[in-house]
């Protein structure tokens, strides 16, 4: 769902910006994943210019332009199928004036972009402009204008193919519902349409706020210059001895469970840590794992979880077990 929040009394992270519901756009699927994106995960193009201004927060980028001529934009890796966007989905505090959002997408499943499609509040929230074409991106195969060339709507007509519908004669030319630009693009090129990377860029007049979040499909993104959550794993074993044959049997906890981890049993051997087993971290935090131990005597062990993006990469302390013969 599309929001954009204007101002009021409402102060929203120290800028005397506004809340309160303005509009919406028909729902996307639901969101499955959120993803935060920090200041380093932004890719070109990602800069400022002319006064504007572009600082990320603890919640959103702060995003500021005083004229026409500036402009303050940030791109980052998306990879969503186009087909699942449906809605220009984002959150905004601040100005009437909005950022238009961003969708670089590769038409023909090669994984380069071919084309970028833009999202701006004045339009709705499903119908998305051409901004630049194939002849724009050096990397693209495909032939210049092919966007134009296949766009749902030509000012108010509807193409072949398009259902609409293509607005007022306000809209640009080249334009089209998400919708209709994905099954177009896909019936020209036999390929389903991905969006490979999403952005913002606040441009044409003087704006200023807040951007917390934009969704694409069912993938949401939210911008944060917070640290990545330090995160402690705790592993115990069940028994500190056992006999040669048995199985070593651990569990524990991590605490926060990022979302995607993984986490791996490793046994030092040889004055090195090799991982013995590795499975994604179950979301409650917890594990179980087993290992049968050829060596006598003391045996280490440690639990490994991965970086993730919203947790930091950590490990448990040491945990012995003794192995030892069987007595006849």
């Amino acid at each position: 769902m599309h929001s954009r929040i204007t101002r009021s009394a409402v102060a929203v992270a120290g800028l005397g910006l506004a809340a309160g519901f303005v509009g919406a756009a028909p729902a996307q699927a639901a969101v499955t994943s959120t993803t935060q994106v920090r200041p380093a995960d932004l890719i070109a193009p990602s800069d400022t210019a002319d006064g504007g201004v572009q600082e990320f927060l603890a919640q959103g980028v702060h995003l500021r332009t005083v004229n026409g001529t500036g402009y303050a934009r940030g791109t980052f890796p998306v990879g969503v199928p186009l087909a699942q966007v449906t809605s220009v989905d984002f959150t905004w505090y601040g100005t009437e004036f909005s950022p238009g959002i961003k969708y670089y997408v590769d038409a023909d499943g090669d994984g380069k972009v071919d084309g970028e499609l833009r999202g701006e509040d004045t339009y709705g929230g499903q119908d998305v402009w051409l901004n630049q074409d194939a002849q724009d991106f050096p990397a693209s195969a495909l032939p210049d204008n092919f966007f134009a060339s296949h766009s749902p709507c030509t000012g108010t007509t509807v193409n072949p193919g398009a259902t609409g519908p293509c607005g007022s004669s306000g809209n640009p030319a080249a334009h089209g519902t998400l919708a209709d630009w994905a099954k177009l693009l896909q019936a020209a090129t036999g390929k389903a349409g991905m969006v490979v990377n999403g952005g913002w860029s606040l441009t044409g007049a003087a704006g200023d706020g807040v951007l917390t979040q934009i969704t694409y499909g069912p993938h949401q993104f939210v911008f944060t210059n917070l640290a990545k959550a330090k995160v402690t794993v705790s592993a115990e074993a069940k028994r500190a001895k056992i006999f040669k044959g048995q199985k070593a049997k651990f569990s524990g906890h991590v605490e926060p469970a990022g979302t995607g981890a993984k986490v791996s049993l490793e046994v030092k051997k040889s004055g090195k840590w090799t991982v013995l087993k590795s499975r994604v971290l179950a979301a409650s935090g917890d594990f179980k794992f087993g290992d049968k131990p050829a060596k006598l005597g003391v045996n280490r062990y440690r639990v490994e979880v991965t970086e993730t993006n919203a947790t930091m990469a950590a490990k448990s302390s040491t945990v012995k077990v003794t192995v030892a013969r069987h007595h006849r």
